[in-house]
């Protein structure tokens, strides 16, 4: 452990919490920022986690938990790194929803980021009317990126064959209630 952590945890410890975060906003903030903004996050999203680290890195401090063999840097980045793979896939800023027309990227335009809520929302809407098992493949298939084989194996079906199947039906039926509700079709295509 370097002596710049050795004295951030004893800052932290002893309640000098601004000297501690003064090192805390410099290199740490700095490469989560980055890191996120490479995977589809705003730099307010960045500095949002990185205040949920910082939280996360003053409690185990404070509790006794923290293990002083790991870096204090990399210990940050870690659960950063771990809570934005969470926010990303709660968000579905990673989606790629191809399979009905509209695509999900990164766009710092204001205007396109509330369309594209709007669509994610009128997505969710749809989505959640699907049968549970529906449900379940399609998430492997468009979140999860799991082969036909491996989602046979994970739902307990008889082979891939089957996994296709009901996968085919599950798409056609959830694009059929896509195209359905005109409200929903209208604001997907835009």
């Amino acid at each position: 452990m370097s002596d710049n952590s050795k004295i951030i945890i004893e800052c932290i410890r002893t309640g000098k919490n601004n000297e501690a975060l003064k090192y805390l906003y410099k290199d740490p903030l700095r490469k989560i920022r980055s890191y996120i903004l490479k995977n589809s996050g705003s730099l307010d999203d960045a500095d949002d986690v990185f205040q949920d680290a910082v939280i996360v890195l003053f409690q185990y401090i404070k509790n006794g938990k923290f293990n002083e063999d790991y870096d204090l840097d990399g210990f940050l980045f870690r659960v950063a790194k771990n809570s934005w793979i969470d926010i990303a896939r709660k968000k579905q800023k990673m989606i790629k929803a191809s399979f009905i027309g509209f695509d999900i990227g990164d766009d710092s335009d204001q205007l396109r980021d509330i369309i594209k809520g709007e669509q994610l929302a009128a997505f969710k809407i749809l989505f959640d009317k699907l049968e549970d098992n529906c449900k379940r493949i399609l998430s492997y298939v468009i979140f999860d990126k799991k082969s036909m084989k491996e989602i046979s194996a994970l739902m307990d079906m008889k082979d891939e064959k089957v996994a296709k199947n009901q996968h085919y039906r599950c798409k056609k039926y959830f694009t059929k209630l896509v195209s359905e509700n005109k409200e929903t079709l209208n604001l997907l295509k835009n």
